[in-house]
């Protein structure tokens, strides 16, 4: 094939709706294998009408690993599912074929891609207000959303849009509506403070797909968890209901879970999570909710220290740090894995090693705004309490506090930066950095004429400015 008739194929190959031209970098997906262990899980465990999405994004991160072969075979997996679905339509295959077509065009088989351009034209001849290779359909805006929704955290906006579209032209589709509750379950969860029942973009959703598909014990559990701390008796049932419906599925007993762990309930939690990660042995999220379970045995451990034998301590101890340091195994981008594995660590006065997972997250280009101020926040107190390195816990806090966002971690940051003030003015009221300290939180609170009083006790009593100090925080951060 001679250039322009290359240049002319490569042109068309971009104007299809399919997972090569929706602009993922594969720099920006973090943990591949990981995300393909998950998703043929859910083959394994979930209904099959979600398995040829699953299936195209199987193939796309095996084309991503240099894998085209194996991304063939997820295809013809894909396509084999979709010709089964009753009732079937060709526009159905829109994104399997484009996805074909881009699979061919990398092997160099240009004969294949011409094929897959023809189908998927002879499909978007037959819609109305098509373009030659792409249709807006709600059927290609759920793939997107889906495909974003699996493809990680930084993509969960996008995928909510996503959804949105699809949902506008198929309000009623089981998929559609599952998914998109999913992302804003997701969502709402990263908001570092809870959003009331009542507010909740989530809690209306999961009920919608619980009105469409009353057994879908996924949505049943998420429901739950929603519920737990203001309406116990519906999110109760709802746990119990999602049990019977789904005893054997990892992917819905992991929340359950959670749920018991939250109530206190560790042994009934344990016992469900063992289960499910027999069945699931690859899950990062598991090994995480065992390890949070040990977690919480050794805080009532630490309440009752005296009656607590030390090798029973100890036991428990390397349970925790085994089932964190296995999550991370699995999936290194599992952030809150990581701090809970450095804090046992800490715990376990391992401090070199502690540290280093705190430095390394922090070194992390692709590091989430959210994600910092809690990683900064958790060293802070490492520093703080392991270390008694305070100068340093104060410039990791007020690094932490800085970041303008109303979560727990900042609502801490704020909270320890005015103890170590209040503690160095008890010891010494005189002392400069401390009124300074004082200065610093009131600034970034916007009661500026506080700010400025305490500001002015800090260089009546200083010998050096603020200036400084802010100095010395950027040393210590090295920023």
């Amino acid at each position: 094939m001679s250039t322009p008739q290359r240049t002319d194929l490569e042109a068309s190959l971009q104007e299809l709706e399919c997972h090569f031209t929706w602009d993922f970098k594969k720099d920006e997906i973090k943990d591949l294998d990981n995300i393909s262990e998950k998703l043929l899980d859910r083959v394994k465990f979930f209904h099959s009408r979600y398995h040829s999405t699953y299936f195209n994004i199987l193939a796309f991160i095996s084309h991503l690993e240099g894998q085209n072969e194996t991304a063939l075979e997820f295809l013809r997996k894909a396509e084999h599912v979709l010709r089964d679905e009753k009732p079937f339509l060709e526009k159905h295959l829109l994104v399997t074929y484009g996805n074909y077509a881009w699979v061919y065009y990398h092997i160099g088989n240009l004969s294949e891609v011409n094929t897959y351009l023809g189908k998927v034209e002879d499909i978007c001849r037959s819609i109305p207000r098509s373009s030659r290779y792409s249709a807006n359909l709600p059927i290609v805006y759920g793939e997107k959303a889906w495909t974003l929704l699996k493809l990680g955290a930084r993509y969960y906006p996008s995928s909510k849009e996503s959804f949105q579209k699809a949902l506008h032209g198929d309000p009623d589709n089981l998929s559609l509506n599952s998914g998109y509750a999913v992302v804003l379950y997701r969502l709402e969860g990263f908001r570092r403070r809870k959003v009331k029942t009542e507010s909740s973009e989530a809690v209306k959703q999961l009920r919608k797909v619980l009105r469409l598909e009353p057994n879908n014990s996924e949505a049943m559990v998420f429901l739950a968890l929603k519920l737990q701390w203001y309406r116990k008796e519906e999110s109760r049932k709802l746990v119990e209901n999602a049990l019977r419906v789904s005893p054997d599925v990892p992917q819905v007993t992991r929340y359950v879970a959670k749920y018991f762990r939250a109530e206190g309930d560790i042994d009934k939690s344990l016992e469900i999570l063992k289960k499910a990660v027999e069945l699931a042995p690859r899950s990062s999220f598991l090994h995480h909710q065992i390890g949070l379970c040990y977690k919480q045995e050794l805080a009532k451990m630490k309440i009752n220290e005296q009656q607590v034998p030390l090798d029973e301590k100890m036991a428990k101890m390397a349970e925790c740090i085994h089932y964190f340091k296995k999550s991370v195994e699995i999936k290194p981008s599992n952030l809150h894995a990581k701090v809970n594995l450095a804090e046992a660590y800490g715990e376990n006065r391992q401090l070199e090693e502690a540290e280093k997972i705190y430095t390394d997250v922090l070194e992390d280009p692709f590091l989430g705004v959210s994600d910092k101020q809690y990683t900064l926040n958790n060293y802070a107190l490492f520093l703080l309490f392991k270390k008694k390195n305070e100068p340093s816990a104060i410039c990791h806090f007020k690094a932490a506090y800085e970041i303008q966002l109303r979560t727990s971690s900042r609502v801490q940051a704020g909270k320890k930066l005015k103890q170590i003030a209040k503690q160095r003015l008890k010891t010494n009221t005189g002392d400069s950095e401390a009124y300074e300290i004082f200065s610093f939180v009131y600034m970034q609170d916007g009661q500026k004429k506080k700010a400025m009083e305490y500001s002015l006790k800090a260089k009546q009593f200083s010998s050096f400015n603020a200036e400084d100090l802010s100095a010395l925080c950027d040393e210590k951060l090295n920023i």
